[in-house]
């Protein structure tokens, strides 16, 4: 009998050999009860324009108003509700470093992103700041991609300045102005599948999305993590 400690709330985790697949994913122990940590959107009735949980399948009152504002507007999808578990999630993950606790979302990540492999997207994780890369020394959303062995590309360099987007109040988050350059060495796909961690209130990923439009892709679609 092995005895190992659950990355997400530090409860022994006891396997075998005959069980071992129950509690272990890529050699990480996650306890029954945390293998279900977050609430999937997947089955759920959501918003198209940004993948937020709703009571029935129609645009959010924050969709109706970006379509309002800007007739390009790109599909967002998302794997969890953003809610009190997303966020402690976040905090260890992104902000004190515990890099660990990423397996928990591994598998659903695979499972979804293939997904779009298979229909010939490049995936195309958006990049960290550089104020932010120096605090955190990892691009937390690349990793994301590593750990669950997907293959992306990077198309944008971040030449955003001042404070973080967690940091920023809503109306700060929608005033922020364009943060990325596409690279200019790099050729575009004709078909791209932008990623983050967290959709907020959409700002920066529909800018980025923006960029590509400018430059005649026309194929562009959305995806975080959190929404």
């Amino acid at each position: 009998m092995t005895k190992m400690r659950c990355v997400w709330c530090g409860n022994d985790v006891t396997a075998d050999s005959g069980i071992s697949s129950l509690f272990l994913w890529n050699s990480r122990p996650i306890c029954r009860e945390c293998q279900q940590l977050f609430h999937s959107l997947e089955k759920e009735p959501i918003c198209p324009g940004c993948g937020r949980l709703m009571e029935d399948a129609a645009f959010c009152y924050d969709c109706i108003r970006w379509k309002e504002i800007d007739s390009y507007f790109p599909m967002n999808q998302a794997l969890y509700v953003y809610e009190e578990q997303a966020k402690e999630f976040m905090e260890r993950y992104k902000f004190i470093g515990d890099c660990a606790v990423a397996f928990l979302i591994q598998e659903d990540l695979k499972k979804r992103l293939k997904r779009y492999l298979k229909q010939g997207y490049t995936i195309c994780p958006l990049p960290t700041s550089k104020q932010s890369l120096e605090k955190r020394e990892f691009e937390s959303v690349e990793y994301l991609l590593e750990l669950s062995k997907i293959p992306y590309q990077q198309l944008f360099q971040h030449i955003g300045k001042g404070k973080k987007q967690s940091e920023k109040t809503r109306e700060e988050r929608m005033k922020l102005q364009q943060p990325f350059v596409l690279k200019e060495e790099i050729p575009l796909p004709n078909k791209i599948l932008l990623f983050d961690d967290i959709y907020t209130t959409g700002k920066t990923i529909r800018l980025a999305a923006k960029l590509l439009q400018d430059k005649g892709i026309e194929d562009v679609k959305l995806f975080t993590v959190f929404r």
